[in-house]
């Protein structure tokens, strides 16, 4: 009895090692044995190290479950995260580039290299004619998803369509949509066939607003309404809540995940479940096998409080999901 059991637990301990997440990329960057997971020092963050604030890093209540960390080269150029997509070993961090007028605060878009934590390309605004005549530049960048299609980004008034490759080389703009008032899209999420909008809220819930994902690449569609007026429209197929502070989304198996923050604290709310604690400042994240991938605007220049957040964390997701959130909003 005692062997059966022991090859039970056996069984069970590497059905629990096997990687659950939504990528199936054979090169993705993985926690080494004994790497899972200890926290990272200020010297250990990967990538170029910007020029402001103290040099240590803020605790909170997850800061031990932290594989790696990066920083984003263009730091100290304003630049602040707020989306994430990963393919392989690369990363693509959307965000905007902070000047004082909200409205001239332009999308942009950095690719990391999360071997080396070097930013490989960087795209520092995105414009096309959108409305006939004149180039419309992408503000702010809520959110990013990356499928076969290409590189997704959501602002408020906009879905544009990048191709990766060209982050960093030249326009990257493949297609763009415009958004009817009242769908405003702070973040973005591509799961399950739908792709949705999240709109931020700093009390009370948010709204989520859903699309039929193949009704929004038909050839010929422009326009993302609350009803089809034409051929040239997708319609809503679907309307659900958010919990507030939202800025964040991400999928798995068991459903819609949120992340919800302000600067000095982060929680992750999932389906049917209590919240926890995640990242100060987090913004977009991404479940890949046992990771947690976060970007956090905490550590950006005009949010930093002194103490520095990296700008892109890999966490222990089991550890995560372990910590009860202390955030009071």
């Amino acid at each position: 009895m005692r062997i059966a059991g022991a090859v039970l637990g056996l069984l069970l301990l590497l059905a629990g090692c096997t990687s659950s997440g939504d990528s199936g990329d054979s090169d993705e960057p993985r926690a080494e044995p004994g790497d899972r997971c200890r926290g990272v020092s200020h010297d250990e963050v990967r990538g170029r190290a910007p020029s402001y604030g103290a040099k240590r890093l803020r605790s909170y209540p997850v800061d031990h479950a932290v594989c790696a960390a990066y920083w984003i080269d263009h730091a100290d150029d304003g630049f602040v995260p707020q989306g994430l997509a990963l393919r392989g070993r690369t990363a693509y961090v959307g965000g905007y580039g902070w000047v004082e007028k909200r409205t001239d605060r332009a999308c942009q878009v950095a690719k990391v290299d999360l071997r080396t934590g070097r930013t490989t390309g960087f795209t520092p605004r995105i414009e096309a004619d959108v409305y006939g005549g004149r180039l419309t530049f992408c503000r702010h960048g809520g959110g990013l998803e990356l499928t076969d299609d290409g590189l997704w980004l959501a602002e408020a008034e906009r879905l544009w369509l990048l191709d990766p490759d060209r982050i960093g080389r030249g326009d990257p703009v493949v297609r763009v949509w415009r958004i009817e008032p009242g769908i405003k899209g702070s973040t973005l999420l591509i799961h399950d066939g739908r792709l949705g909008f999240a709109t931020y809220a700093a009390e009370g819930s948010g709204r989520m607003t859903w699309f039929a994902l193949d009704d929004v690449r038909r050839p010929g569609v422009d326009d993302l309404r609350h009803d089809a007026r034409d051929a040239t429209d997708a319609g809503v197929t679907g309307r659900g809540r958010v919990p507030n502070r939202v800025q964040g989304i991400t999928g798995d198996a068991a459903g819609v995940w949120h992340s919800s923050s302000r600067i000095s604290c982060g929680e992750l709310h999932g389906p049917g479940r209590r919240e926890v604690a995640s990242v100060p400042g987090a913004e977009d994240v991404q479940f890949r096998g046992r990771d947690l991938w976060v970007v956090s605007e905490a550590g950006a220049e005009p949010w930093i409080d002194e103490e520095r957040v990296p700008m892109l964390l890999r966490l222990d997701r089991a550890t995560v999901l372990r910590a009860r959130s202390a955030c009071d909003f």
